[in-house]
């Protein structure tokens, strides 16, 4: 996969160490040109031809291409019992139908075009999630919210709109998805020669020999990216049909010992970003699901680990040791990875899955939570002389057990909704005396004078003071507090008050500020007296 510009492989042998499968130096030769998809309609004589400019040999570059001898074209591989037969190997399964897993906001399918990045709409789950037995019911007074509105809209996600719009292009056949081998026929030859060359291209540190030779290899298989028409210059290269090769992955099966081994997966510049990659390698893992395979393995450098990582491989090898010895090698640079491919999994439809994952997780915790109900709102008449925290709707209900059956959040200010006992009236009053001793002391201080009042930016000249200043405080407005009587009701709520005080004179003074200085002082007063 190409990145950022960067060119990602998936097969290090060759680009590190410049050496072929074998152990030999491989080489392009200095006269080796690209094959272009677009001068190769002629002979199958004339394709190992252009093959052996990339750098091959008569003896390696003929067993690539069967049926070559009889120059004619046609693919037939004769009569010889050695013969390869050619293979229906595209068996890519079409893509779902949006309109029965797209809803919109009325519950309606989406029928025709979809804007994938504009609109409202809502995936189905698949499998479908039953509600949940036995949930929570809210209090009096409150409501209780559906999983779809908790979870809200899918279209708001952009692995949805990326989903959402390469399944509506391969529905209408804007792109194709297709299982390419090396059978001697000429649209094979044609369409891999393409897919050579977006290798080529897109991992410019491979050797093209070697790439060449892995790509037209009899053991492996080529899935493709293919658009319709000839495209412009970037998005691809000619292949068969008059269509595009935009990308695709090169893979070798190892059926007997069920994996598969990635060896190349490129993507055009142009494609890049906008869900081919995902898509690509989803119909890889369909394929080898289909093929009888539970493992894929490839070998990644430090470039293509991340996004090997984002498609569900994992640094931990769980296939046994004795089934891919032997048949991949451990070469240094790089790191070897695998995805363990799930029967139940339909990856091509991966966000359907996660839709019911999503709704099955919220209807579970509505039986043992009280996330989806939905208390009404604070009475803004309660909150002028200060509102009790138990009075809060809900907040008496939450529960911090592990049995979800009582024991409210606990709270610093006391009351039913602490889970502790009321403070004492007597211990109160005795802190608010304290409190109102150590506050008429820093008032009275001779440094005090320029934090008794709120900071009035047009005396002062502090135009931007609130501005800078976003939680401003003064002596008056802590005196006000403590007046009311109930927002105190401890001794770290008042000195956090009075050092916030501090704070925001340093940082809108400066330290050597004169103002700064005297604000020091009454914090050495009031730290004494707390």
């Amino acid at each position: 996969m190409v990145r950022g510009g960067q060119a990602v492989g998936a097969d290090p042998i060759g680009r590190s160490s410049g050496r072929r499968a074998d152990g030999r130096l491989a080489s392009a030769g200095s006269g080796a040109r690209a094959l272009s998809a677009g001068r190769s309609r002629g002979t199958a004589t004339d394709v190992r031809r252009r093959a052996a400019a990339d750098g091959l040999g008569p003896s390696e570059s003929f067993p690539l291409f069967p049926g070559a001898a009889s120059g004619n074209g046609s693919g037939n591989m004769g009569r010889s019992g050695s013969a390869m037969v050619a293979r229906a190997v595209n068996d890519v399964p079409p893509p779902v139908a949006l309109s029965t897993v797209l809803q919109s906001a009325d519950d309606r399918p989406l029928v025709g075009d979809v804007d994938a990045n504009q609109g409202v709409y809502f995936l189905r789950p698949v499998p479908s999630v039953p509600p949940s037995k036995r949930p929570r019911p809210p209090p009096p007074g409150a409501w209780t919210q559906s999983t779809r509105d908790i979870l809200g809209p899918d279209s708001q996600h952009p692995y949805v709109q990326r989903w959402v719009r390469m399944t509506q292009m391969e529905a209408k056949g804007e792109v194709k998805f297709r299982v390419v081998v090396n059978d001697g026929s000429r649209a094979a030859l044609v369409n891999l020669l393409g897919l050579k060359n977006v290798f080529i291209k897109q991992l410019p540190n491979m050797p093209r020999a070697y790439v060449t030779r892995l790509v037209f290899d009899r053991k492996h298989e080529s899935l493709a990216v293919m658009k319709e028409g000839s495209s412009a210059q970037g998005i691809g290269f000619e292949a068969a049909d008059g269509e595009t090769v935009m990308g695709g992955c090169c893979y070798r099966p190892f059926k007997e010992q069920r994996f598969a081994e990635v060896a190349f997966l490129a993507i055009s510049q142009t494609g890049q970003e906008r869900g081919y990659g995902t898509r690509l390698m989803a119909h890889v893992k369909e394929r080898a699901k289909r093929c009888g395979l539970t493992h894929l393995l490839t070998c990644a450098d430090n470039n293509a680990v991340p996004y090997f990582k984002k498609q569900g491989f994992s640094k931990k090898i769980t296939l046994p040791f004795e089934l891919w010895q032997g048949r991949i090698k451990d070469y240094e640079g790089v790191l070897l990875m695998e995805c363990k491919l799930h029967p139940g999994v339909d990856y091509l439809n991966w966000p359907l899955l996660l839709k019911a994952q999503k709704c099955c997780l919220v209807e579970t915790l509505k039986e043992v939570s009280l996330s989806h109900i939905v208390y009404p709102g604070l009475d803004e008449t309660l909150l002028r002389g200060g509102l009790p925290i138990e009075a809060i709707p809900g907040l008496a209900d939450i529960t911090w057990r592990k049995d979800g059956r009582g024991g409210a959040a606990p709270s610093t200010r006391g009351g039913a909704a602490s889970g502790v006992t009321s403070r004492d009236p007597a211990a109160q009053a005795a802190l608010k005396q304290h409190l109102q001793s150590v506050l008429d002391q820093l008032k009275a201080h001779s440094s005090a004078w320029p934090f008794l009042e709120p900071v009035n930016p047009e005396a002062t000249g502090a135009i931007d003071y609130y501005t800078v200043i976003k939680n401003p405080i003064d002596l008056s407005t802590i005196q006000k507090l403590l007046d009311e009587g109930w927002f105190y009701v401890t001794k770290d709520i008042f000195l956090a008050d009075l050092k916030r005080m501090v704070e925001n004179c340093r940082t809108y003074n400066g330290k050597a500020h004169y103002v700064t200085e005297m604000a020091g002082q009454l914090e050495r007063v009031f730290l004494s007296k707390l």
